[in-house]
């Protein structure tokens, strides 16, 4: 699989789950896993961890297994996340502190918009960008009225 700069992924480095990673790639376009927990290389960008470790040019590493990408959610969003107004707009996380969010303004993603609750973004109708689609539980009797036809049951 083909990762972009700063993707989130998840893995196991050396026998270590690794939970909180993003990919770095390098201006030669050596790429890296910037992560907490283990590693030497020093990529140009660490993207805020304090450990990377080392890819192939292909994103493979004998010591690497199961590197994938990982769903965003409320409990791990951080910098550089996009979150997705339900008007279509897109906005970036420019700083997470605790349950409070940075965003930047709408066309401007170096300039801030201001600082909300996570509660709050959900209150406004902001989904996160990658995360997988919250399910609706609804019963019969919903379903066929949105859908404005009978479901047959037996």
């Amino acid at each position: 699989m083909k990762f972009k700069h700063n993707d989130r992924v998840t893995c196991t480095i050396s026998g270590h789950k690794i939970t909180d990673a993003r990919i770095s790639i390098n201006k030669d376009g050596r790429p890296f896993i910037c992560q907490n927990v283990i590693g030497f290389p020093q990529p140009e960008y660490k993207l805020g961890y304090l450990f990377s470790w080392g890819l192939d040019i292909d994103f493979t590493d004998p010591d690497v297994e199961d590197l994938k990408l990982a769903t965003p959610t409320w409990d791990t969003l951080s910098w550089k996340d996009v979150v997705l107004h339900k008007d279509g707009h897109k906005q970036e996380v420019l700083a997470v502190v605790n349950d409070v969010v940075c965003i930047s303004d709408i066309d401007e993603h170096d300039t801030a918009s201001g600082w909300y609750t996570k509660k709050e973004l959900q209150g406004f109708g902001y989904t996160i960008e990658g995360a997988a689609p919250a399910v609706e539980e609804i019963t019969i009797a919903e379903a066929e009225a949105r859908l404005g036809v009978k479901i047959k049951t037996d």
